[in-house]
């Protein structure tokens, strides 16, 4: 049985990511965001990230591992067609971080991610709705590490950790000043999200900033939410 883990999804990199790049998003995986077991990181979770870097950061086993990977299916013309064919394109949508056109069809928008960065493609103007109509929400805890990039690609995220949380933003502390109006793309164990820059003010131990979703996608789907502001 082929191992249907996408290990580059596990780590949040591009299937061409060189070395450099792996290790460092493994670093700020396990160390930044705190997912190592002895940082209060869950085991099961851990041992999956390791289990990922291990086959990514060895070339002859990163080689089978892509081999056993699906590849889009090449469109072949027929010989026997007299004139040609007129096919609809997918809708794109344009990621809001990198702005990469990306083609998904309108019912799997809720769950894309961008193609070229993973930031998530689904609006944050509102919750998904759930089978019966009611909207769905999350639970999640207020004080969660974060990691943050201000541009694709980065190699070195930046790290920072939450103190309030909303389907609308978050507010999180960080030692990297950001400017009001930036962009910037999320990555946490509970929640992907492109975000603006709301507010930032510095503090004697670090900076405040407040974020506003631009696009979010959480980690769990069901729950009841904390709260519906920041």
């Amino acid at each position: 049985m082929k191992n249907r883990r996408n290990y580059y999804r596990i780590l949040h990199v591009q299937p061409d990511a060189p070395r450099e790049i792996i290790r460092s998003s493994y670093r700020a995986l396990m160390q930044k965001m705190r997912l190592h077991p002895d940082l209060g990181g869950d085991a099961m979770h851990a041992a999956m990230i390791n289990e990922a870097y291990a086959i990514l950061t060895n070339p002859e086993n990163r080689a089978a591992y892509d081999r056993t990977r699906p590849r889009p299916e090449q469109y072949r013309p027929s010989r026997a067609l007299a004139e040609p064919v007129q096919v609809t394109p997918a809708p794109a949508l344009q990621c809001t971080f990198c702005g990469t056109l990306n083609e998904c069809s309108e019912r799997a928008r809720a769950t894309e991610f961008c193609g070229n960065c993973r930031s998530p493609l689904t609006l944050a103007s509102q919750p998904p709705m759930e089978d019966d109509g009611r909207r769905s929400i999350v639970r999640v805890p207020r004080d969660h590490p974060i990691i943050f990039c201000t541009h694709w690609p980065q190699s070195e995220p930046c790290s920072g950790r939450t103190s309030d949380i909303s389907l609308r933003g978050m507010k999180f502390q960080s030692h990297t000043g950001l400017s009001t109006g930036q962009i910037i793309k999320i990555d946490s164990p509970i929640l992907r999200a492109v975000a603006r820059v709301a507010r930032s003010r510095p503090e004697p131990d670090a900076w405040v900033i407040g974020v506003e979703f631009v696009s979010l996608c959480f980690e769990r789907s069901r729950g009841s939410f904390i709260a519906d502001r920041v």
